[in-house]
């Protein structure tokens, strides 16, 4: 072979070689076409919004006990990332969403072990028009009986109320996700698809909407929506075949007062009764979780007080606190203990569960000798179901620098247990053992 022949040869292998690495470092960098959109929590399954076509793999983990949901070769929305979803029905506790890898979407579904539903395996269901169904072995109907249509959802208006409100018109029930970024809310609408001569709604001068916007990324139409700085948007009351949505300026939520304490007695306690205002909480047998866990609130501070304690209040009357007030006023008090209360609830064919839950932040130590305290003293002096003490990244009991944990007090969902917490007798019962728990604490780590 001649000297020339070999340098062609060789110059021609370099070339493929250099293509070839071209090749696949653009494989690597693009985007994965597929994608989860929404993932939606309903009372007998889990819906996924996605597009593509993924693999899905699902593992049983323990330590902490867990199932985990690979969805191979999808790449989960930016916004979608990293969430937590409160679920408290068929075993699970919550649900997260991450991007386990660059091409792996994982959603994960941490168990309750104390629910004997927690030891079903679960599958993966494709159920049309991108969305894949996941269910506990053996809860699924037969084929002939498919549990969401195959067709699309048809969005067929928008409208614009005086009043502030947003209404979102389709031609069946939709299943939707609301993400806020600033100022900015989207929309996603899974399994959905934007009618013929749809037409858009015009803005008036004075409206607080800057822009609304509406796209189609496969089978999900997303509806983008830009406010006026001082105004904020959440869902309304929900309504068959619509999407409602509330507007409301900034300034209706209050933000609690730091007040000046000269004496802090044997110790100083924020209460922080839930919800508030438009925000009502969980609702169940024609009670609001709101209306119960402030009078609850106030006698657990009078039981507090009456000990020596010095309790502070996040609100003492039916008004809406976001959640970070909460968190900045008990820590610029620098307290020593934080008590979130809250009622719990499930959906109606698990009305016959009740019982009282405290949560602590994961891993945090003093957190958790303060719920077990709590929780045992409210057991012992109520007599209500004792489903355990709990980790959850709830935000008001993460962020709060002192030791934190939040009640759920019962489950309004379920009959006598709503009566119990309406009963001002039973609410001072369970204000008195959660007093006695705080003080318990106290008395132990004595900061």
């Amino acid at each position: 072979m001649t000297k020339l022949r070999r340098q062609a040869l060789l110059g021609l292998f370099l070339a493929c070689l250099t293509f070839l690495w071209a090749v696949m470092a653009t494989s690597a960098q693009s985007p994965s076409s597929a994608r989860l959109f929404q993932v939606s929590a309903q009372a007998d399954g889990i819906f996924l919004q996605v597009s593509g076509n993924p693999d899905i793999k699902i593992d049983r983990l323990d330590n902490p006990p867990r199932i985990t949901i690979d969805l191979i070769g999808l790449e989960v929305a930016p916004e979608l990332r990293n969430t937590v979803i409160p679920y408290n029905r068929l075993g699970v506790l919550q649900i997260r969403t991450a991007q386990h890898e660059p091409t792996v979407g994982r959603v994960v579904l941490d168990l309750n072990p104390s629910d004997p539903l927690s030891n079903r395996d679960w599958q993966a269901f494709n159920a049309g028009s991108g969305t894949v169904l996941l269910k506990p072995l053996g809860t699924v109907p037969p084929p002939s009986a498919p549990t969401v249509p195959t067709s699309k959802t048809i969005i067929q208006g928008i409208s614009l109320a005086p009043a502030g409100q947003i209404t979102i018109q389709a031609d069946r029930p939709a299943n939707y996700r609301l993400v806020q970024q600033g100022n900015t809310y989207t929309l996603d609408i899974g399994g959905a698809a934007i009618a013929e001569g749809f037409v858009r709604p015009t803005l008036t001068a004075d409206s607080p909407i800057q822009r609304i916007r509406l796209d189609e990324f496969g089978d999900v139409v997303r509806v983008t929506i830009q406010l006026d700085a001082n105004w904020q948007m959440r869902e309304g009351v929900r309504v068959p075949n619509q999407v409602n949505l509330q507007l409301s300026r900034l300034d209706t939520a209050v933000t609690p007062t730091i007040p000046v304490i000269p004496n802090r007695g044997r110790g100083l306690v924020v209460i922080d009764p839930g919800h508030g205002g438009q925000d009502v909480g969980a609702i169940g047998n024609g009670v609001q979780e709101k209306d119960l866990v402030l009078p609850i609130s106030l006698r657990l501070g009078r039981a507090l007080q009456n000990m020596g304690y010095t309790v502070e209040y996040t609100r003492t009357t039916d008004v809406e606190i976001d959640l970070e007030p909460r968190v900045q006023f008990a820590n610029r008090l620098q307290a020593d203990v934080f008590l979130s209360i809250h009622a719990n609830s499930l959906a109606s064919p698990n009305s016959s569960v009740s019982g009282v839950e405290t949560y602590h932040a994961p891993g945090a130590t003093l957190g958790f000798a303060l719920a077990t305290m709590v929780h045992q003293q409210v057991i012992s002096a109520t007599g209500a179901g004792d489903r355990g003490v709990r980790s959850a990244r709830f935000y008001v009991i993460r962020h709060t620098t002192m030791p934190g944990i939040l009640l759920e007090t019962g489950f309004v969902s379920n009959p006598q247990e709503a009566a119990n917490l309406s009963n001002p007798a039973y609410q001072e019962r369970l204000a008195q053992g959660t007093a006695q728990g705080v003080d318990q604490f106290l008395r132990t780590y004595r900061r």
